[in-house]
């Protein structure tokens, strides 16, 4: 049996393994295609900072980043890391040097490119690996 995912749009939350906060798909450009009223992504859909922004700070060990202190934020921002979380965070600032979207449906384009779906990940030169928490579309 073949696994069925969701399709990705704009707005679409996503998490970073290595970065301390939920962030959202950015599409500053459609690509013509809607899916219930917002509108479809695909593969190329990965440029930092217009797709993907930071992700507040980094904690993977092979960011060459300075340290920063993160001081707060809305907790439904966070991401959950296992226990309470106090301030100041103090990790690497968080600057993604991305890669294409992996996983992406190749059988359906969307601009020409191969549509992002609840699978597809998004690698970070620095060991960030990054996926959807939700496809976006408002719905389940």
């Amino acid at each position: 049996m073949v696994e069925e995912y969701p399709y990705i749009v704009a707005g679409a939350k996503m998490v970073c393994d290595q970065g301390s906060h939920f962030r959202r798909l950015d599409l500053p450009m459609c690509h013509g295609v809607r899916i219930r009223d917002r509108f479809a992504t695909n593969e190329d859909d990965c440029v930092h900072p217009d797709n993907v922004p930071i992700f507040g700070v980094c904690f993977s060990e092979s960011n060459p980043n300075e340290l920063v202190e993160y001081s707060g934020s809305n907790p439904e921002d966070m991401r959950p890391f296992g226990g309470e979380i106090t301030f100041p965070i103090i990790a690497k600032r968080c600057t993604p040097i991305l890669g294409k979207w992996l996983y992406a449906k190749e059988d359906t384009l969307v601009d020409g490119k191969p549509a992002l779906i609840g699978r597809s990940i998004l690698v970070c030169c620095h060991g960030g690996i990054i996926g959807f928490v939700d496809d976006g579309q408002g719905v389940g």
